[in-house]
C-alpha cells in the first residue's frame, strides 16, 4: 500500500507540474487575461503538486495532528513552487512576491508544528 501511495503520489505531482506549465490544457483561457491573472491560475495547480508532495513523504504519521501539520506543509509548498514557476513564466510583480512571502512564512509555521509534534 505504501508503494501505491509513493506511486500515485508521483503521478499527481507530475500532472501538477504540467498543469502549472500549461493551464490551458484543461482551461480555457482568455485573451484578456493579464500575466498576474495567469499566475494566480498556474497557482491553483499547486495544491495537486502539495498533495503528490504529501503522498510520496507521507510515512507512518505517528497521530492525527503530525497528519494534518505535514499535510499542510506539503500543500503550501506546492503551492510556492506553482508560484515560482508562474512568475518565472509570467513576469515578477510586488503583489505576487507578498503573496509569496506569506506563503513561506505560512511553511515555515507548518513546518515548525510538524518537527515539534513528530
Amino acid at each position: 500500500m505504501n508503494i501505491l501511495l509513493k506511486i500515485v503520489g508521483v503521478v499527481l505531482a507530475i500532472v501538477g507540474f504540467i498543469l502549472t506549465i500549461k493551464p490551458n490544457l484543461v482551461t480555457t483561457i482568455s485573451e484578456s487575461v493579464t500575466p498576474y491573472q495567469m499566475i494566480e491560475k498556474r497557482v491553483i495547480w499547486g495544491s495537486l503538486i502539495g498533495l503528490g508532495i504529501f503522498l510520496m513523504s507521507s510515512h507512518h504519521l505517528e497521530s492525527w495532528k503530525t497528519g494534518i501539520f505535514a499535510f499542510l506543509s506539503a500543500l503550501t509548498l506546492g503551492i510556492i513552487i506553482s508560484r515560482l514557476i508562474g512568475l518565472m513564466m509570467d513576469g515578477f510583480y510586488l503583489k505576487q512576491l507578498l503573496w509569496l512571502a506569506t506563503e513561506i512564512i505560512f511553511l515555515v509555521i507548518f513546518g515548525l508544528l510538524y518537527w515539534k509534534n513528530k
